[in-house]
């Protein structure tokens, strides 16, 4: 927990819920002045590998990839201890990525960082259950339910956590 409040790592899915189909800016700027304080405060990061894969989802005009070029701080790469854990993580769950992919997935990194920051992980991914179906390509929420880490999977979730009134 941070000096004002928890602490979070937030997914790319998250970030594309909020930008692209949920909170624009144009529509919903107090929210968008909320988020930019975390990330100011460093209370909301996000993994490297969510920044590549938001280059990967972009087109020419994408809004959500210019914000992110401007708030470059929010980002985070890789250090020795999350990349044990992303080992770790994939050791138990290699169905998490897709190994067709060229550039690495972020999922593990996100969930990785949250372990080592000790911060709530914020996706847009819903759980597969896979302790029901066994066959479902596990979620980010599903992982950090099997190491014990907070996931928020709601962006309004995240807002009551947070306390915002709009």
């Amino acid at each position: 927990m941070g000096l004002f409040g928890p602490d979070y790592c937030i997914d790319t899915s998250a970030l594309v819920d909020l930008r692209r189909r949920r909170y624009a800016p144009d529509v919903f700027p107090s929210v968008w002045k909320r988020i930019e304080e975390l990330v100011d405060e460093k209370r909301l990061i996000a993994h490297q590998q969510v920044f590549e894969e938001l280059k990967i989802r972009a087109d020419r005009n994408d809004n959500l990839l210019k914000w992110a070029k401007t708030h470059k701080h929010l980002f985070t790469g890789l250090n020795k201890a999350q990349s044990e854990h992303v080992q770790n993580i994939l050791k138990v769950f290699p169905k998490l990525i897709d190994e067709k992919k060229e550039t690495p997935e972020a999922d593990p990194f996100v969930i990785a960082l949250a372990i080592v920051d000790n911060r709530i992980v914020i996706t847009s991914e819903q759980p597969a259950n896979i302790d029901v179906n066994k066959n479902a390509r596990p979620k980010i929420p599903d992982v950090c339910k099997h190491f014990k880490v907070k996931c928020i999977y709601d962006l309004l979730e995240f807002f009551r956590q947070e306390k915002w009134e709009f």
